[in-house]
């Protein structure tokens, strides 16, 4: 059995059931997933059953405990101490330094893929993910197309929208298909916090300029749809004089998964270093989609963003 750690937003969510349902299809196993994380987490919420064609079986504790715990030193430590129990509740939990220790003098024996709890060892594609044992705990971000290439197709089909999630948009949907449209993803609030900056720089109004530029050279007459969890903002200080532009805001989409599909209807994206952008363009269907992105989704060199985005999409500088 394959259990995979569910966290954080919509994007990150997406890649981590992505991976954890590639390889389980590989490994010819059943998949679970551990959404422990959201217990007593408020900004986020699990996402994917609600919004698409997924009803994966919730990991148990027990399960979780299993895979998470299964060395002796784990086992000993758990059942004196309530980390696990604290862990499911969603409350932090820092593991003491002598556990530590033994864990990491343990866990030096054995490659990443080949431990019980498989933990992401760095951003970009593990070559030896799919080398992993068939009954294994995975945690990560798990950020690349790579991971569920082989199973494409599959993936697709399941991040499907629920029809009556998004039934009532055909009207603008159908805008949509009728015009050369370009989705354009400005992402705001917490990309605009200091913590993020320095993790992720910023994509700055002269990488929408260079990507406008690349649609306008390429695509005739192309229709504008702006997207943002801040839209007043853009309407006030994003210049797209002389272009058709529509604005999607609260009189059009009511949330932010209206906001994901209406983005993927649209023939071309223009998005920014977020998970949610990537994934609305990566799910647009249109064969002859031209999507553009950061070339860098990190600052930090240890961060290696290399295998995010796919080898069809155009990458430009963002921090211009």
């Amino acid at each position: 059995m394959i259990i995979v750690r569910i966290s954080m937003g919509l994007g990150n969510q997406l890649f981590q059931y992505a991976a954890g349902k590639a390889l389980s299809l590989e490994k010819n196993v059943p998949l679970k997933v551990d959404i422990a994380s959201y217990g007593g987490y408020k900004l986020r919420n699990y996402e994917l059953e609600k919004s698409f064609d997924i009803n994966t079986p919730v990991a148990t504790p027990t399960e979780i405990q299993h895979y998470y715990y299964p060395h002796p030193v784990k086992r000993v430590w758990n059942n004196l101490f309530p980390s696990r129990k604290m862990r499911v509740l969603g409350l932090r939990y820092d593991e003491p330094p002598l556990q530590k220790k033994l864990l990491q003098a343990h866990d030096l024996l054995l490659p990443p893929h080949k431990r019980t709890t498989y933990i992401e060892p760095h951003l970009n594609f593990d070559a030896h993910f799919f080398k992993a044992n068939d009954d294994i705990y995975l945690q990560g971000y798990w950020m690349s197309w790579r991971y569920f290439e082989k199973y494409d197709e599959t993936i697709r089909k399941i991040f499907t929208i629920h029809k009556p999630v998004v039934a009532h948009l055909e009207n603008i949907v159908d805008d949509i298909h009728a015009q050369n449209s370009v989705s354009i993803h400005i992402r705001r609030t917490d990309y605009t916090s200091a913590a993020v900056i320095a993790l992720k720089g910023q994509t700055t109004m002269g990488f929408y300029k260079n990507a406008i530029d690349i649609i306008e050279a390429k695509i005739n007459n192309p229709v504008y749809y702006m997207f943002s969890d801040d839209i007043e903002w853009v309407k006030e200080n994003f210049p797209m004089q002389d272009r058709m532009v529509h604005y999607i805001d609260n009189s059009i989409s009511n949330s932010a998964i209206e906001d994901f599909y209406l983005m993927q209807q649209c023939r071309h994206n223009i998005i920014t270093h977020s998970t949610f952008g990537w994934w609305a363009a990566y799910l647009n269907p249109n064969k002859e989609k031209m999507i553009i992105a950061p070339k860098k989704w990190f600052i930090k060199k240890s961060h290696n963003d290399k295998d995010i985005c796919p080898p069809s999409w155009i990458t430009i500088e963002n921090n211009i």
